[in-house]
């Protein structure tokens, strides 16, 4: 089978972006991590892009004057890097509608939370896992979906559920839905790319 691409947009540390290379490294999933995009030049995931050398390319929409420069350099930087899948590892910015049309179904995203739960513009991070634990949800998880025009309304792929345990506090429960994540994303990525 021909090895695909995959570009990863990520923000922050970049957690998720470390545990797909490392399981397409050990060749758990069918494709090479080509490039990351992300909106911060300060980011952790920056750091192991370089450390690994995989493509780094910085863009952020409030270094243009408006979205059609923004847009178009996204255009190109992905065209030349001719993804397969184009995979969103903790990326805190609105993928533009232009670029969602032009590679639709193969934009995916995963969320600390049960989708449709939590999900939205502003849900990210400890906010989700806040809001479960105020809330006395029984259960959270993590979500993989599509990615649309709207932030987390998608189609979901895949979800794992996680137990929301009596003494849990936001920090607790977001280590082990993070675990599961790790987990769930690769697989996701593995099925998605096989049936390509």
């Amino acid at each position: 089978m021909k090895t695909k691409n995959i570009v990863v947009f990520a923000s922050g540390t970049g957690s998720n972006f470390k545990a797909l290379h490392q399981a397409a490294l050990k060749r758990e999933i069918p494709a090479r991590i080509t490039a990351l995009i992300s909106d911060n030049p300060d980011a952790g995931a920056l750091r192991y892009a370089r450390e690994h050398g995989i493509r780094e390319h910085i863009v952020s929409p409030t270094d243009y004057e408006d979205s059609t420069g923004y847009v178009q350099k996204l255009r190109e930087i992905l065209g030349s890097e001719s993804p397969d899948l184009i995979v969103l590892a903790g990326y805190l910015k609105k993928i533009p509608n232009e670029i969602v049309d032009l590679y639709k179904r193969r934009i995916i995203n995963i969320h600390p939370a049960l989708l449709p739960k939590y999900g939205g513009k502003g849900w990210y991070g400890m906010r989700v896992h806040r809001a479960v634990i105020e809330n006395g949800d029984q259960e959270s998880g993590c979500t993989v979906h599509y990615v649309t025009r709207v932030y987390d309304e998608g189609p979901v792929i895949a979800q794992v559920k996680v137990p929301v345990r009596k003494d849990d506090t936001a920090e607790t429960l977001a280590a082990r839905v993070l675990k599961q994540e790790h987990l769930l994303y690769p697989k996701v990525v593995r099925f998605l790319l096989s049936h390509s």
